[in-house]
């Protein structure tokens, strides 16, 4: 089991379960191919998207997320920040059904930063995924993992596809319980 800090907060990060991904960038699903369209960062309500990513009601892969991202800006550089993951309400990238929000600041992340784009495929708990960071955005296919038992979605994303110039961003994503 690992831990990454979020501003104060420490956060438990662990399970290697099986598939889910992560995206941002308007770019990445609008289809313009333009690694330019990373230096605009879209900003919504994190205190928004944080109180409804933690709603009774919410969809399997809604929830706050521990994110650790391997590189960034460059390969040897990495850095963690939790993510709200909600339904796409907010009027930014309209392809998109869910966003990912940063709930909290960083080096390289504004609170509010929309850092993750979802889009759901034809396979059950599997997303095209579109991940941002500083040095420009992945894209690939995310999946939620599922429990082999029951089929529920579980507690962690498996990002392993989605990479940016051949390299993995973050390898998994994993929900914070309890916020």
């Amino acid at each position: 089991m690992r831990f990454w800090r979020c501003s104060e907060s420490v956060l438990a990060v662990a399970l290697l379960v099986t598939i889910i991904c992560l995206m941002h960038v308007h770019c990445a699903m609008a289809a313009s191919g333009d690694d330019d369209c990373c230096d605009d960062r879209i900003t919504v309500d994190a205190d928004d998207a944080y109180e409804r990513s933690q709603r009774q009601d919410r969809g399997p892969v809604e929830g706050l997320w521990a994110t650790y991202i391997f590189w960034h800006p460059e390969l040897d550089t990495a850095r963690s920040y939790r993510m709200a993951i909600v339904k796409n309400t907010y009027g930014v990238f309209e392809d998109a059904e869910y966003i990912g929000v940063a709930t909290c600041e960083q080096t390289g992340c504004t609170k509010g930063e929309v850092k993750l784009l979802l889009r759901r495929t034809a396979k059950q708990n599997e997303f095209e995924a579109s991940m941002v960071t500083n040095a420009g955005f992945g894209k690939g296919i995310a999946v939620l993992v599922a429990d082999p038992d029951d089929g529920r979605a579980d507690s962690a994303i498996d990002m392993r596809d989605v990479k940016y110039d051949g390299h993995t961003m973050a390898k998994w994503i994993v929900r914070v319980i309890d916020g």
